[in-house]
């Protein structure tokens, strides 16, 4: 135990002076009480506090030398397994070899006994890496038994047999969802767990035999939202060790470390009633006051985590010597219709947002702001990109509702038909006229309806997701908000004989201005229900304002064409139209001849815009050099406008693509094919997609077409090239357009950096999360 009266350690000498240094500050109590608090401390040993004779070097069985700051991780690991904590958080910048580090430890503390088998989760992109780097980096004599366990069946006996096991979240989260099936589908009787067909079901979750040596979690911020079925089913996972690798902890404030000290198991803080008065006041909520819950954050973090720099110094020197990165803005100057189009979006988007500003109703429409400002966003990449949103918007035809409902399982016909009275299982509010989802057929009252659906959407949005897609309250499954149908709907279909009797009673349902401004708690605008009982206007909801710019945007596109017509000389080309341009974008994902059709038909319409132009300019200068680059964006849509815009300009080599719309498989194919072929100069990924865990330093040249909300989503997506193995200077391109929302997007981004920065490095403040109402305001440039 440490004297803290004396500030000694166990050994009677004094206390690490970082250690003591937060503990000595005489503006409160001390934050250190406690046998729990006694034994997170005890196991601090920041690296800077491990002597060079300490920190050994790799295990025998790897095959190549590590560098100085992974023997340091190796041995903050290793004694970090001997402590109390059985794991910890090794938070290493994005780059620095997080996954050789916890190679070594594998092979350096391997289990004598059952359980021996390390189990380690990631998303898809990363397994593939893990397994290439555990027969690469391994020697023979020392080779792990793997076992990849994605999209086929085992059993529990069968995982353990080997000495590592790779899966991904998703398949987690699944075994998870038969688990509490099964559970529920047996509640009256006695399971007997002994019975192989439950090894089979949930081979990672079985309550009993499912046990493992060593739990890692690749890129740990997955689990970051604790009410997800992701972090649940990580929780539920048994093991005598347990780590969390992220180069990005925190990236939208404290309230994610508590799914992670949950995984992990860090006692007290595991148990959310302690973590939230400890330090509620630092996401939002009431708890023990601002300062000593800074204090209790950085002695917990101290206890846990191992978090170094591309920049940070062991022993006085660099702990990584990388070729320079440098940093470039370009500003692509919109044309005169582009300006007026974004300047006509922004001004009636002002107007909106000072309505909800007056109203006080920010909250409450939050959602639709955000609409708002992605509307503003793409306007500043390309035209075509708000025609895509505007037809979003647009819900599917009645009859297609009506189809749907007559498809309905059996099952689930029956089990609507079957009740009596219906209650929201969100509100438990008796309902009248439910709505219900496809496929599951589960339901739920108005509502909680566009509740669900607006926080879906926000999270979509935040993400750089471009789906309305949304999940069951009740199974979890996913469903589109425009498929949605009404009871009188189904009755319609499957009850006629009772419908008739009902309408005459019952008045038509209507949904006034004055529901949408009064909305129960949550405050979101009611949804419209037309005749037929199709639920309508969920991507941009039905508020006279919002209607309003989407006949701004077809207007000023209509004037942009007009005023294309009148250049002299020129052929005019097809205009794109919006319904043509959703419908085939969503058959082209079903097979390579459609796909064909809908880059012909991008060809055909063709529209040049400032960035797509800037970019092609700095694709040609690149190319005379014989570099590789790789060009990321937020929006698809976007990546197949540069293919275009790339074929326009008679590149000659066609870009290869890596995005989420593409299997694991042909991802790892396209990461191999840039990597290796000299011809494969230029790569199109997606943010979202290609931000974690990729390895790309075949590129020495990086493109971010825009800017995203949060600096780290960035951040991983350039340290795909400026890692650890990267011989070449590492040149980065942002395109912005001055005098928009992305001049004040880049500096909250420099906000929300220094910020985290400043929970990481013990300076004052932890304020990021959601924009608030002073951040909004910033961004719609509001006075």
């Amino acid at each position: 135990m440490f004297d803290f009266t004396n500030g000694l350690d166990t050994f009677g000498n004094p206390l690490p002076s970082r250690l003591a240094n937060v503990l000595s500050d005489d503006t409160h109590e001390s934050p250190v009480t406690g046998k729990e608090l006694d034994d997170l401390l005890a196991n601090i040993r920041p690296d800077v506090d491990i002597p060079e004779h300490n920190r050994g070097v790799g295990p025998p069985g790897l095959k190549y030398p590590l560098y100085r700051h992974q023997e340091v991780a190796l041995a903050w690991m290793k004694q970090m397994e001997e402590g109390t904590n059985k794991g910890g958080i090794l938070a290493d910048d994005m780059g620095l070899g997080k996954t050789i580090s916890t190679l070594s430890l594998m092979l350096s503390n391997q289990s004598k006994s059952r359980p021996k088998t390390n189990l380690i989760i990631g998303p898809l992109s990363l397994i593939r890496q893990w397994e290439e780097e555990l027969y690469k980096k391994t020697k023979l004599a020392h080779k792990f038994s793997v076992f990849v366990y994605h999209s086929k069946k085992t059993t529990t006996y069968e995982l353990l047999k080997h000495d590592v096991v790779l899966t991904t979240y998703g398949t987690l989260a699944q075994e998870l969802k038969r688990r509490e099936k099964f559970i529920q589908e047996n509640k009256d009787r006695n399971i007997d767990w002994n019975d192989k067909s439950c090894m089979a079901k949930f081979p990672l979750l079985h309550p009993e035999k499912a046990v493992f040596h060593r739990i890692i979690l690749d890129e740990a911020q997955c689990i970051k939202n604790r009410n997800t079925q992701t972090a649940k089913a990580c929780h539920s996972l048994r093991a005598t060790y347990r780590w969390c690798l992220t180069g990005t902890p925190m990236m939208n404030g404290i309230l994610e470390l508590y799914s992670l000290l949950k995984f992990l198991r860090i006692r007290p803080y595991n148990a959310w009633e302690d973590f939230r008065q400890t330090f509620g006041t630092l996401f939002g909520q009431y708890g023990d006051p601002r300062s000593i819950a800074m204090n209790k954050l950085r002695a917990l973090l101290k206890a846990i985590m191992l978090r170094r720099k591309k920049d940070s110094k062991l022993d006085g020197k660099p702990i990584l010597q990388l070729p320079p990165k440098r940093e470039h803005i370009v500003y692509a100057e919109l044309s005169v219709d582009e300006r007026d189009f974004y300047k006509q979006l922004e001004e009636k988007a002002q107007v909106v947002f000072s309505k909800y500003l007056r109203e006080g109703s920010v909250g409450k429409n939050y959602s639709n702001i955000l609409v708002l400002l992605l509307r503003l966003r793409q306007a500043c990449c390309h035209p075509h990109l708000n025609l895509d949103v505007d037809d979003t918007a647009k819900p599917i035809a009645d009859e297609e509702v009506e189809k749907l409902v007559k498809k309905l399982d059996a099952t689930i016909v029956e089990r609507i038909k079957g009740v009596e009275a219906f209650e929201c299982p969100i509100c438990y509010d008796a309902v009248q006229s439910p709505s219900f989802f496809v496929p599951c057929g589960h339901d739920s009252c108005q509502d909680c309806l566009s509740r669900i659906v607006d926080s879906a959407i926000a999270q979509n949005l935040h993400e750089g997701n471009e789906s309305d897609k949304a999940k069951c309250p009740v199974c979890r499954g996913v469903f589109e908000p425009r498929k949605c149908f009404t009871y009188d709907l189904f009755k319609k279909v499957h009850m006629p004989d009772t419908l008739e009797s009902s309408t005459k009673i019952e008045p038509e349902y209507d949904v006034s201005s004055e529901d949408e401004e009064d909305g129960s708690e949550g405050g979101y605008p009611s949804d419209e229900i037309d005749s037929k009982g199709n639920l309508k206007g969920f991507i941009v909801y039905d508020d006279d304002e919002l209607a309003d710019i989407d006949e701004l945007t077809k207007e000023t596109k209509k004037t942009k064409d007009k005023g294309k017509e009148k250049g002299k000389g020129k052929e005019k080309k097809p205009d794109v139209k919006p319904s043509m341009l959703k419908s085939l974008r969503l058959e082209a994902a079903k097979n390579h001849k459609a796909y064909k059709r809908y880059m012909t038909y991008l060809r055909k319409t063709w529209m040049p815009a400032a960035k797509v132009t800037e970019c092609m300019k700095l694709l040609r200068e690149i190319r005379e050099t014989g570099e590789k680059t790789i060009i990321f964006s937020q929006w698809t849509l976007l990546l197949d406008l540069l293919e275009v815009a790339m074929w326009h300009e008679q590149f000659p080599e066609k870009p290869i693509r890596y995005d989420g719309s593409m299997t694991g498989e042909e991802r790892s194919k396209a990461a191999k094919a840039f990597r290796d072929l000299p011809e494969c100069n230029v790569m199109l990924v997606s943010l979202r997609a290609g931000n974690a865990g990729l390895n790309l330093t075949a590129a020495s040249r990086v493109i971010i077409m825009d800017p995203f909300w949060n600096p780290y989503i960035e951040m991983q997506a350039i340290d795909r090239t400026y890692r650890i193995g990267q011989p070449k200077e590492v040149e980065v391109y942002r395109i912005l357009t001055q005098e928009t929302v992305e001049d004040r997007i880049v500096a909250l981004q420099n906000k929300k950096k220094e910020i985290v920065e400043a929970a990481l490095d013990e300076t004052e403040s932890m304020k990021i999360g959601r924009l608030g109402v002073s951040e909004l305001k910033f961004l719609f440039n509001a006075r």
